[in-house]
């Protein structure tokens, strides 16, 4: 730091005095070591003069904050963690309060105001990153005082967080930061994933999606990164006003902000072969597909009858029940929609005769060939909306879109053939419309194809919202920006 300050900062008088007596390395040194007073400019040499007047108040409330001077009638230390983190998303701040931190714990007399100066920093770190000329001396500068300073260890770590995702940049919540100012700066996360099962994992201020997503992961027995992109965090409002893909770089806390928002997980690419080797992997794969096949987002494609009846009879005995399935039980395992188009005493008469042949299945074998079944159906591996209208009339309406990682597909409900394929990477831009009539669903509006060649559809559905977000995350995915 003092090799920085040679060369950046405003030199001190016994520098450019030099009979004053006063030796060059003992000069040099105090620039980067605690002072009792404010100082009456910014340290670094800053030729915008509100910019100078800026870093004279930052350091004052850096003296308040730590102790060292007293704080202003009815201001209190959360009022003066916010005015320098405001500050500091000034970038022209920057790397003045980096100095200025790093400066007044550099030699403090006082363990207590000092260790307030390194909470301070170790917050600092993980929000805004210094310039790239400063950086390699804010490490050097942690990684020195690191044996001896766990909040040093932290910084540094929260450094290097922030070089990789970018810092949380925007500021948080005040109870978040009450939270931290008591030293409070773990908290419970609540992930709900498929077949109502609860995750809970603690996060800590600078976590972000990537994390939970690899620990969620792990806990499953998914350990390919490549598979484990393919696993997504979603945030939902209420219930479902919103709902949207978060981007692996996206800082928690940033966006669980509050009692009405919840977030969910479950798999939202599958390029990956299925691999049946870890009972939790196997449980909520098999909910998750379970859920979209019962909600009619798969189609059967052909011999329906006997298609239906054997996914029925493996969720049969995915349930460890004992006695025989009774109509009802026939009922919740055939989705409604297929109800009419099948023969339910036939489906009846050959699930029974399904179920004395797979009798030795465990619940675990049967929730294997359950999904081994479904990778077979036409819209496996597709996340699956029902459009109510499209602007192209000669496609069928309703009808059912299909979107993975690669392309998006129209498909009729009806003869199970696709009708419309759009790639992704081919989409330009999206754009969501309003209703059209009052009680009606909003639009996704697409424009793809090339600069030639310009392509417009659009569509009614209820999540068109949520259809936008995700499109936008694969393209991202895709793109590898997030």
């Amino acid at each position: 730091m003092q090799e920085f300050a040679l060369h950046f900062f405003r030199k001190p008088q016994a520098l450019l005095d030099p009979t004053g007596g006063i030796d060059e390395g003992t000069a040099v040194a105090s620039l980067v070591q605690f002072t009792k007073g404010p100082i009456p400019e910014s340290l670094i040499c800053i030729s915008d003069e509100n910019t100078n007047k800026q870093a004279v108040e930052s350091f004052q409330a850096l003296m308040q904050f730590m102790g060292d001077q007293p704080k202003p009638r009815g201001k209190d230390k959360l009022e003066l963690l916010y005015k320098l983190l405001k500050l500091c998303q000034e970038e022209n701040l920057r790397d003045e309060i980096y100095c200025q931190v790093i400066k007044q714990v550099t030699g403090h007399p006082q363990p207590e105001n000092s260790a307030q100066g390194w909470s301070f920093l170790s917050l600092l770190t993980g929000f805004f990153p210094p310039s790239t000329t400063l950086m390699p001396y804010v490490t050097k500068f942690l990684q020195d005082a690191g044996p001896s300073q766990e909040l040093a260890r932290s910084s540094q770590e929260h450094l290097q967080r922030t070089v990789k995702y970018g810092g949380r940049q925007r500021l948080p919540q005040p109870g978040e930061m009450q939270a931290f100012l008591k030293g409070q700066v773990v908290r419970m996360l609540l992930v709900h994933l498929p077949g109502d099962v609860d995750y809970r994992t603690n996060i800590q201020m600078f976590t972000v999606t990537a994390d939970v997503l690899t620990e969620l992961c792990e806990h499953m027995g998914v350990t390919d990164p490549q598979e484990v992109q393919e696993f997504a965090l979603f945030l939902i409002k209420g219930d479902g006003d919103l709902v949207r893909p978060l981007r692996p770089r996206e800082y928690l806390n940033n966006v669980m902000v509050n009692q009405d928002l919840s977030l969910h997980s479950w798999r939202l690419g599958w390029k990956t072969p299925l691999h049946f080797d870890h009972p939790t992997y196997i449980g909520i794969h098999y909910c998750q597909v379970l859920r979209d096949y019962l909600q009619g987002k798969l189609l059967v494609g052909t011999q329906p009858d006997a298609r239906i009846a054997h996914l029925a009879a493996l969720q049969h005995l995915s349930r460890t029940a004992k006695e025989p399935p009774s109509e009802q039980d026939l009922l919740l395992y055939v989705p409604k929609q297929l109800q009419a188009q099948v023969h339910m005493p036939t489906v009846k008469g050959q699930m029974e005769q399904e179920l004395r042949q797979l009798h030795l299945h465990s619940p675990l074998d049967a929730q294997i060939s359950f999904l081994e079944a479904v990778t077979r159906l036409p819209l496996y591996g597709y996340t699956v909306y029902t459009v109510l209208r499209v602007s192209e009339l000669t496609l069928p309406r309703p009808c059912l879109l299909g979107l993975n990682c690669q392309d998006l597909i129209l498909m009729d409900p009806n003869s199970q053939i696709p009708c419309c394929s759009i790639a992704l990477n081919d989409i330009q831009r999206l754009h969501l419309l309003s209703p059209q009539e009052e009680e009606g669903a909003p639009g996704l509006e697409l424009n793809y194809g090339s600069a030639d060649s310009p392509r417009t559809i659009w569509f009614e559905l209820p999540q068109a919202q949520e259809l936008q977000h995700t499109i936008a995350f694969l393209l991202d995915s895709n793109s590898g920006t997030h």
